[in-house]
């Protein structure tokens, strides 16, 4: 079903779909157009549970964060979260729809979504984008990593790569990792708890690396 953006000021939907998003074209797959759309969406659907919840959210702005979150990448993969604070401070067009209270909080939210921030994210827009930008599936904690070691490690065994993806999981997604949810959203505890679960039963889950390697190495995913 095509999302709704009428709660969106239609020249602000304009300049982001026209000037914005076309950014993401140029950036690697794990940051491309698809990106940009993961987490606007989960920026407004998370929103949407947090008005749900009693909290006042603006789902514009919620919108528009996560649809910033990335452009420092511009400027280069290092330090993007920074790199994309600087560049909304200094978006001229932005102004024309926040004032500079707005512009300071959207950049700190964008500054805020990295899974290696050392503190917790200033406002609540920046834990929005930070849990949106995380991948809230089991089946995404698993893939994207081992896509990347595919594509990235090819001197590796199978049995290699299963391993290395595990690893990297539970260092990232583990009872112990550095990946931090900051909202109460269901969905994503839900999902968390299956990765942990899975995670515990080290064979299992090198079953399931297992075939999603398969899957991928033959073309199906």
């Amino acid at each position: 079903m095509q999302m709704k953006f009428d709660f969106i000021r239609k020249d602000l939907l304009h300049y982001i779909k026209n000037e914005i998003k076309p950014m993401y074209k140029n950036f690697d797959k794990a940051h491309s157009t698809s990106h940009f759309n993961f987490v606007t969406n989960n920026c407004i659907e998370y929103g949407k549970e947090l008005q749900k919840q009693g909290q006042d959210i603006d789902l514009e702005i919620a919108y528009v964060v996560g649809a910033l979150h990335d452009i420092g990448i511009s400027r280069g993969r290092e330090n993007h979260a920074k790199s994309s604070g600087d560049m909304v401070r200094k978006d001229i067009n932005l102004r024309q729809f926040y004032d500079d209270n707005i512009i300071e909080m959207l950049a700190q939210s964008v500054e805020d979504h990295s899974s290696h921030l050392a503190y917790e994210p200033r406002n609540i827009y920046g834990k929005i984008v930070a849990d949106a930008d995380r991948n809230n599936t089991m089946y995404l904690v698993f893939s994207r990593p081992t896509k990347y070691s595919i594509k990235n490690e090819k001197h590796l065994t199978r049995d290699e790569h299963i391993d290395k993806v595990y690893n990297f999981v539970q260092d990232k997604f583990g009872k112990n990792g550095y990946v931090k949810y900051w909202l109460n959203i269901p969905q994503t505890t839900k999902e968390q708890l299956r990765v942990w679960q899975l995670l515990d039963d080290e064979k299992s889950c090198k079953a399931y690396i297992g075939g999603i390697y398969d899957e991928i190495k033959k073309g199906k995913k």
